[in-house]
């Protein structure tokens, strides 16, 4: 009986690690199940698979970093399709113990006809980016707005007097007030992307897309 230790061991393990899936597949079903719900009840068609929308958004920063980029649950406005979507997007970064994945669920707005410069913007983290600055990282702040400066840290990969020109009072005192929310925004073109680096649960889609609308109200 002792020699059949290791077998019983091993089949613990693998009893575990299957259990463990099953688990993960259950709370997916059950997330994808709650998404389609929210979505029908609040005017959205729900499509479910997302990959291609990775293909189609290859040109921001969330869409090019790590790997396993897996986009699922995508919801679209019925009314302007395109418009206005959301879905559930993760990656992964790391290996063995180091490995994390990343969830986020997006807002992705797009307004055919009203052109913006490109940028990205997202919280200031104190420590991380007092350190940025030191070894030269990008940081865009406007001296007469100080509670702009002080909230985000501003990138672009364009001209930034473009983005200065762009980044009118109105937009700069809109996104002020949501500094709490913790966003995290690209906007290139007539496309705007924008989560908080985390998944929602459905009754907080509501507030993602509002915080989005507002936001693409300001565009000059």
């Amino acid at each position: 009986m002792a020699q059949l230790g290791p077998f019983f061991a091993i089949g613990g393990v693998i009893a575990l690690i299957a259990g463990i899936a099953y688990l993960a597949w259950l709370m997916e079903k059950k997330r994808t199940e709650a998404m389609s719900a929210w979505a029908q009840s609040h005017g959205y068609v729900f499509d479910g698979p997302a990959q291609p929308l990775i293909d189609e958004l290859s040109g921001f920063k969330l869409f090019n970093q790590g790997r396993a980029r897996t986009a699922k649950n995508l919801m679209r406005g019925a009314k302007e399709p395109g418009a206005v979507r959301i879905c559930d997007y993760q990656f992964t970064t790391g290996s063995g113990k180091h490995r994390q994945v990343h969830q986020q669920t997006i807002c992705v707005l797009k307004t055919p006809g009203r052109q913006a410069p490109h940028f990205f913007l997202r919280r200031q983290r104190a420590l991380f980016d007092a350190l940025g600055k030191v070894f030269g990282g990008q940081d865009i702040n406007f001296e007469d707005d100080p509670a702009f400066s002080k909230a985000y840290v501003l990138q672009t990969s364009g001209d930034e007097q473009q983005l200065r020109g762009f980044m009118s009072p109105g937009l700069r005192d809109a996104l002020t007030k949501l500094s709490d929310r913790n966003l995290l925004m690209e906007v290139s073109g007539d496309t705007l992307v924008l989560h908080t680096g985390r998944r929602l649960k459905p009754d907080q889609l509501e507030g993602l897309v509002a915080d989005a609308v507002n936001i693409r109200r300001q565009w000059s």
